[in-house]
């Protein structure tokens, strides 16, 4: 049960009571944790809040680790309810509609019916009211992101042309699947206590607590609705110091933190993916082998001679069935269509430059034997065609990435916080 959980933690809400009583709720509803503007943040939001990333993610539930996690978690609940007071500053609206497609969307990823999805939150002390409230301000969130793309955000056919000609560049460069937890810095005052943690962020993970939970419970990028997830990218696509530390690590393998410019960041490695040109391999190829009859000589240069006149004689495949008649080896003829990757060592070299109708210098086989090969067809893998609208949806997704995090920094700081804890 511990996967679904995780797959959870992005849509985790402030509320839900698991198990308190009900006095100590009460108190904890009037205690202020925070003020953001004219909204109330309470204890209680809180403290749900770190019952709940403590059972998604694995981390110890022990008083040091929830204190450790108290800040982080008041700070994203900060970020969430800035996030909602914007949506509804610039009427944006959410409907129940709206609600019911993204839980019964949430249901269908966890591959259950929205009913057991209700029944499972439940039964974890999580009320479907509270799912429900979180759902609505990501939706909102979104929407008000998308609205202020639309003013401020325009993918020119240009800049589409300069990014598939960098693409068509990185060809030759592997690729990497990537996840990172975002801590953003705003303010100077703020660097150590982030660094700090980012820091526990790692341990954690290296502990044993699931990445992606970690991603979606404290990242502050817009991947934490995908668990840190950022999909396959190439060097150049990252800052230089991402991309520095990236080239380092292995697969499976979590960087310490990463300062940038606008905070720390934790990258997962989590698959590499080796260039098309790299996998040429996988031509396949139509080959036909001529063993050389035995001269009866051990002298080389005789051999080499009679390799180079049957060489010489074959213009094209059509030529073979007379060649091979006229030698009188029954083991001469076709040997299939094989993928080169399927061929030993020394006929996969003997033959991965020739083309159709091409003769390949002779080779020794693994019982002996000398002989040549020839190609008379030759299918190389398809060119990957990468789609003009991709590159636009990416080069959208990327700026969209940049505005958010900007609109979202703005608002922490015009806006009014008063932390009470």
């Amino acid at each position: 049960m511990r996967s679904f959980r995780l797959l959870l933690v992005v849509i985790a809400a402030n509320g839900g009571v698991l198990g308190a009583d009900h006095a100590a709720i009460a108190q904890d509803v009037l205690r202020i944790a925070a003020v953001v503007n004219d909204r109330v943040i309470s204890v209680l939001d809180v403290g749900n809040r770190l019952k709940f990333v403590v059972w998604s993610t694995g981390v110890p539930n022990t008083p040091e680790y929830q204190q450790r996690l108290s800040s982080q978690i008041l700070r994203n609940l900060i970020d969430e309810e800035l996030q909602l007071q914007e949506a509804e500053n610039v009427n944006v609206t959410v409907n129940d509609r709206d609600v019911d497609k993204a839980l019964s969307d949430v249901a269908k990823r966890n591959k259950m019916s929205t009913r057991a999805l209700t029944n499972l939150l439940l039964r974890s002390g999580i009320s479907t009211s509270t799912l429900r409230r979180k759902l609505h301000v990501q939706i909102a969130w979104g929407r008000t992101i998308s609205r202020r793309l639309r003013r401020e955000v325009r993918v020119t056919d240009d800049e589409v042309d300069v990014e598939l000609k960098r693409i068509e560049t990185l060809r030759n460069k592997p690729r990497f699947r990537v996840a990172e937890i975002f801590l953003s810095i705003d303010d100077p005052d703020q660097e150590e206590k982030v660094r700090q943690t980012a820091l526990r962020l790692h341990k954690q993970i290296l502990d044993g607590a699931d990445f992606s939970a970690i991603a979606s419970a404290f990242s502050q990028s817009t991947s934490a609705a995908q668990a840190g997830d950022i999909g396959w990218v190439q060097p150049g696509r990252l800052s230089s110091e991402l991309d520095a530390v990236l080239l380092t690590l292995k697969p499976k393998q979590v960087s310490k933190p990463i300062r940038t410019l606008s905070g720390y960041y934790l990258l997962l490695l989590r698959d590499i993916r080796q260039p098309e040109d790299a996998r040429a391999d996988n031509a396949v190829v139509d080959l036909h082998q001529i063993i050389l009859p035995e001269t009866g000589s051990t002298d080389p240069a005789s051999q080499k001679a009679l390799a180079r006149d049957i060489r010489a004689s074959v213009t094209s495949c059509e030529d073979l069935p007379g060649l091979i008649k006229q030698i009188g080896n029954p083991e001469s003829g076709p040997l299939g269509k094989l993928k080169l990757s399927d061929l030993s060592p020394t006929f996969r070299n003997a033959v991965a430059m020739l083309q159709i109708g091409d003769v390949s210098a002779p080779v020794v086989s693994p019982t002996g034997r000398t002989l040549i090969l020839v190609v008379c067809d030759r299918v190389e893998p398809k060119k990957k065609t990468i789609r003009r609208s991709h590159v636009r949806k990416v080069l959208q997704q990327n700026r969209a990435e940049l505005v958010a995090r900007r609109y979202l920094r703005d608002l922490r700081r015009s806006a009014f916080v008063d932390l009470r804890g």
